[in-house]
């Protein structure tokens, strides 16, 4: 029996949303998969006691972390002082996310930062764009609206688990129009696939004992069964309809097993026209 990995918690704390904070969160956790990482988010903090009531119950424990990012001196401080390794009831362990860099700057042209917050993510067009394309990916999700792929700036397709609704939700983060379509040997491929730019599509493939695994683990979570879902006769039929469909249609085969997904859409991008790989800059 395999031991049991230690469990560690990065805790996503912020005077905004948490974006950026949490980006570097799952960063960190990528560069360390021998523990088991748990996630937790306390955002929109507008006062020193909604941070003290975020932070109190952790004091002095070494398997928990904060991620911060605070534009705002006020809170900084304080985070600052409950990290103190003298502070009361032990030190806070944390990671600022900004505080770097705002100090070098202000430090270097002796101008303060403003201490706005959210400014990131104030509406302007790159907002707009970002959200457009967050709509299309949810709403072309798992084959949804074939006649709309002609509109898609990336186009993936897999057999089932096999990333393609993280990875298509992470892609329209960046701004990119992303549809994804399941290949299965019971399903033909929705006709307007193949009207499809070939350089737009891009084909995920795992391997087939992780593969069979997930499945597995899969029917296990939501405790039911599918017959043939997880065999892996089935599943080697699959793979070898899906290879042969990629190949039809001129997509770039990547392979996800045991890559993270910001990985995969570096990838990705490297392989889009240059053209395509700053939307948000349309």
């Amino acid at each position: 029996m395999s031991e049991e990995k230690r469990r560690l918690t990065l805790h996503i704390l912020s005077d905004s949303v948490g974006e950026t904070a949490d980006t570097v969160a799952h960063i960190i956790a990528i560069q360390f998969p021998q523990f088991h990482w748990d996630y937790v988010s306390t955002t929109m903090i507008d006062s020193v006691e909604l941070l003290r009531e975020a932070v109190y119950p952790h004091r002095g424990s070494p398997d928990y972390v904060f991620v911060y990012t605070f534009t705002s001196p006020v809170l900084r401080e304080e985070m600052i002082n409950l990290c103190h390794p003298e502070a009361e009831g032990g030190p806070a362990y944390s990671i600022d996310v900004l505080g770097g860099g705002l100090d070098l700057i202000s430090d270097h042209t002796g101008e303060p930062p403003t201490g706005m917050v959210g400014m990131l993510h104030r509406v302007d067009g790159r907002y707009f764009n970002r959200i457009a394309a967050m709509e299309f990916a949810v709403s072309h999700d798992d084959g949804q609206l074939p006649e709309g792929l002609a509109d898609a700036d990336i186009v993936l397709i897999g057999v089932s688990r096999t990333s393609k609704t993280p990875l298509s939700m992470y892609l329209a983060h960046r701004g990119l129009k992303t549809a994804n379509i399941p290949i299965t040997l019971e399903t033909e491929p929705p006709k307007q696939l193949f009207e499809v730019e070939s350089s737009k599509i891009f084909g995920l493939m795992t391997g087939m004992e992780t593969l069979t695994k997930v499945r597995q683990e899969r029917m296990a979570d939501i405790g039911t069964y599918v017959p043939s879902y997880a065999d892996p006769n089935y599943v080697q039929k699959e793979f070898d309809y899906a290879r042969k469909l990629m190949r039809q249609l001129g997509a770039l085969i990547i392979n996800t097993e045991n890559r993270a997904i910001e990985s995969v859409a570096q990838e990705i991008l490297v392989h889009l026209k240059p053209t395509m790989r700053n939307p948000l800059n349309r």
